[in-house]
């Protein structure tokens, strides 16, 4: 379930620019909690870069129906922009740093066989791959390889989080999955919203309080309610 832009109407530069001003503050606030997360990884002005295009990418979609506010949703979507950054520079940085082990791996083999460690057409048939390919690797490797995995890695971090099936995932395909879909669309708006900053996006409830503009308190009621009425509805199947 994501939230929607509504149909776009023309809105003035102003109108557009004065949406990007007032938000700023709040695309420059994700952009520094996600870099608190991959701490050394990325540049915090890369990332606030990448959410302040988002933001007025947004700003220039979004069109208020009263039924969400505008943070709710350029919240979400500078969010989800940086999320994907970052998800491509973990692989890209994980791929380097396997590529730079082989790579050692090859030449620890030539030297053990009293062969030339520096030979590329040597590395790349100990290795398997073309002469072509292995300078590929090495402008990765040096692009990539010096981040230390071993500071920002976490196995319960959700950018290193193995996106395989697992059993329990397998049980929601078919009829369960869908009647759970079926039933989170019989939340209201707001109720959805919170569900969705909570769980999809991971805001805490002082965050989504901010963002939808009410108080903790009531935001631990919202999400207390929903979980409740899925579980009834679920249920009931």
């Amino acid at each position: 379930m994501s939230l929607k832009a509504y149909p776009t109407q023309a809105l003035s530069v102003q109108d557009i620019n004065e949406r990007v001003r007032l938000h700023m503050p709040l695309a420059r606030k994700i952009a520094w909690q996600i870099h608190g997360r991959v701490r050394d990884l990325l540049d915090i002005d890369d990332l606030i870069q990448i959410g302040m295009t988002a933001l007025v990418e947004a700003a220039q979609r979004f069109q208020d129906t009263g039924e969400a506010t505008f943070g709710a949703y350029a919240s979400i979507r500078v969010r989800g922009a940086l999320i994907d950054h970052v998800r491509n520079n973990l692989n890209l940085t994980r791929t380097a740093v396997q590529r730079r082990d082989r790579i050692a791996q090859a030449r620890r083999g030539l030297l053990d066989e009293g062969k030339d460690p520096d030979n590329q057409s040597l590395i790349a048939e100990k290795i398997g791959i073309g002469i072509s390919e292995l300078q590929v690797w090495y402008g990765q490797v040096a692009k990539y390889a010096h981040k230390s995995l071993d500071e920002i890695y976490d196995d319960h971090s959700v950018w290193f989080a193995d996106e395989r099936p697992t059993p329990e995932h397998a049980l929601l395909t078919g009829e369960l999955r869908e009647r759970l879909a079926a039933n989170l669309k019989k939340l209201n708006e707001r109720t959805a919203m919170v569900l969705q900053l909570y769980y999809v996006e991971e805001m805490n409830l002082e965050e989504i309080a901010e963002t939808l503009s009410i108080s903790i308190g009531r935001v631990s009621q919202i999400k207390k309610a929903a979980i409740s009425q899925l579980r009834e509805w679920m249920g009931e199947g």
